[in-house]
C-alpha cells in the first residue's frame, strides 16, 4: 500500500507541474462578453396635442370639497375659479401632474391650465374653500388672444394665448407679492420668470403657444411683438 500511495503522490505532482503557467509575453487570451449597453437617450417630454374644441365643463361647491373632471388628456385645459365672498385661503389641487393649481387669500378669480403631462391627466381636483366657488374648465377659445402690438392688461391669474408669428413680449406689474411667468409651446415649455414684488422685464417667446402669469394680488401689463 506505501508503494502505491507513493505513486499517487507522484502523479499528482508531475500533473501539478504540467499544469504551471508560463508567461508567454503574449498576453492571455479572454473571452469576449457581452459589451454594455448604451444608455437609452431621455425621452422627450409629452405634450399636449395641437388645440381642438371641447365641450366646457361647470362645477359648483361651498366650502372644502372636490370634483371630478373628464377633461382629455392631451388638451390643455383652462381653468377658471372663482370664489367672491371667499375671506381665507383658496387653494386647488390636481390629482395628475399638476399640482397647486391655485394658492391665493380672499376673494378670489383667476385662470389657470391644467393637463400640460398628457401622462399624467388631472382626473380630481380638491378644492380649499370658505365660500360658495364656481370651478369652469374651457378650451383654447376661452383665452384672450396677446396679438402682436397690442396692448393687454389684467389682475391676477390669467393665461394668454401667442399667436404664431409673436416672439417677444414685454411684459410689467405691480405687486408686493411673488409674480411668475410661464410659456407652453411645442418649441419651449419654461419658467420665464419667478419674483417678489414690482417687475418690468422683456421675455424671447415663440408662438403659437399660451403664456400664464402666476400672481394673484398682481396688477400687469404685456405686449407682444
Amino acid at each position: 500500500m506505501r508503494g502505491v500511495l507513493v505513486c499517487v503522490v507522484v502523479a499528482v505532482a508531475a500533473l501539478s507541474s504540467a499544469c504551471t503557467y508560463e508567461d508567454s509575453g503574449h498576453g492571455v487570451i479572454v473571452a469576449a462578453g457581452p459589451s454594455p449597453s448604451a444608455p437609452a437617450p431621455p425621452s422627450p417630454p409629452l405634450v399636449p396635442s395641437a388645440p381642438r374644441e371641447v365641450p366646457t365643463e361647470t362645477h359648483t361647491g361651498t366650502d372644502y370639497d372636490e370634483f371630478a373632471t373628464s377633461w382629455p388628456a392631451d388638451q390643455l385645459g383652462f381653468l377658471t375659479f372663482d370664489c367672491p365672498k371667499c375671506t381665507d385661503n383658496v387653494a386647488l389641487d390636481g390629482d395628475g401632474g399638476e399640482h397647486g393649481l391655485v394658492n391665493a387669500i380672499g376673494a378670489y378669480r383667476g385662470t389657470t391650465w391644467l393637463n400640460r403631462y398628457p401622462d399624467q391627466p388631472v382626473r380630481r381636483v380638491m378644492v380649499h374653500a370658505n365660500g360658495p366657488w364656481t370651478a369652469t374648465i374651457a378650451d383654447y377659445r376661452s383665452v384672450p388672444a396677446a396679438e402682436s402690438g397690442k396692448l393687454s392688461t389684467g389682475k391676477g391669474d390669467a393665461v394668454l394665448r401667442l399667436p404664431d408669428g409673436v416672439t417677444h413680449v414685454q411684459f410689467t406689474a405691480k405687486t408686493s407679492g411673488n409674480i411668475a411667468l410661464w410659456v407652453e409651446s411645442p418649441a419651449r415649455r419654461d419658467l420665464l420668470l419667478n419674483q417678489i414684488g414690482d417687475v418690468q422685464v422683456e421675455r424671447d417667446v415663440r408662438g403659437p403657444g399660451f403664456l400664464r402669469v402666476d400672481g394673484y394680488e398682481a396688477s400687469w401689463t404685456l405686449t407682444s411683438s
